[in-house]
């Protein structure tokens, strides 16, 4: 029984969707600094972390993006932002924040959302420029984001118009799920306020100003910090304990 309940343990069932995802495109892809696909095969890094290791002990990037829209066969990335965490401390040295140098998506209600208007993109990257930057960053860290759908997406459709293969199961931290979790009434649990803005004021977390991809990947940082503390005081989680919280809830594909 015991081996049975730990075959569906998420993080089994990721090392599982991992070894599958090799199997079906790592093989396809050339190796080497010269073949662009090998970063997407990065993304996974080496084997999983063991499940007790302590949380804060791997590394961690924070990511955003900042979209026209939230459907990315029509909506395009308008600019990605990201910060590095290591030994549960944010790295304000490694904070990035790229505008994306195509206007053509912009529309009245994005601008008025996010404050980016055509012009503060003329001097930004191309989205492949900008895009392989971050797989770079990304390779082998725990991807942190604040409500999961938009970034997996909009990477997941990224990967598969460039490259034509999907995008690998990697290490996800959402911290709208915790946060979800962590509200033991169900109706609450249904019916609650997750913007990110909402969930910092409950913890007295200072207020930000809102969509901005860098700000709002700082903010997601420091709230996970915060809701680790709440949940586990001085303990120190393990990454089993963080992971499960949530991805009980998410559907990887044995």
């Amino acid at each position: 029984m015991k081996r049975m309940l730990s075959y569906f343990k998420p993080l089994n069932r990721l090392a599982r969707a991992q070894a599958k995802w090799r199997a079906n495109h790592g093989s396809s892809i050339g190796s080497g600094a010269i073949d662009p696909a090998q970063q997407v095969v990065n993304l996974l890094g080496g084997e999983l972390p063991a499940p007790d290791t302590p949380l804060l002990e791997r590394d961690i990037i924070s990511l955003d993006f900042e979209t026209t829209g939230l459907n990315p066969d029509k909506d395009q990335i308008l600019s990605i932002g990201y910060v590095e965490m290591q030994n549960g401390m944010l790295n304000l040295s490694s904070c990035e924040e790229t505008f994306i140098k195509d206007s053509s998506g912009i529309n009245a209600r994005s601008a008025i959302i996010n404050q980016i208007t055509p012009e503060m993109l003329t001097s930004g990257q191309a989205l492949d420029e900008a895009m392989d930057t971050l797989l770079a960053k990304m390779a082998g860290k725990i991807v942190l984001v604040h409500g999961l759908t938009v970034e997996k997406s909009f990477l997941e459709h990224y990967l598969q118009q460039r490259f034509g293969i999907p995008l690998p199961p990697i290490l996800w931290l959402d911290t709208l799920l915790i946060e979800k979790m962590m509200v033991t009434n169900r109706h609450m649990r249904e019916e609650g306020d997750y913007r990110l803005s909402s969930i910092r004021q409950r913890y007295g977390l200072p207020e930000y100003p809102s969509h901005g991809a860098l700000i709002d990947a700082v903010a997601t940082g420091e709230l996970l910090l915060a809701l680790l503390n709440k949940c586990f005081g001085r303990a120190t989680p393990r990454l089993e304990e963080v992971y499960d919280m949530h991805h009980y809830d998410l559907t990887v594909a044995d």
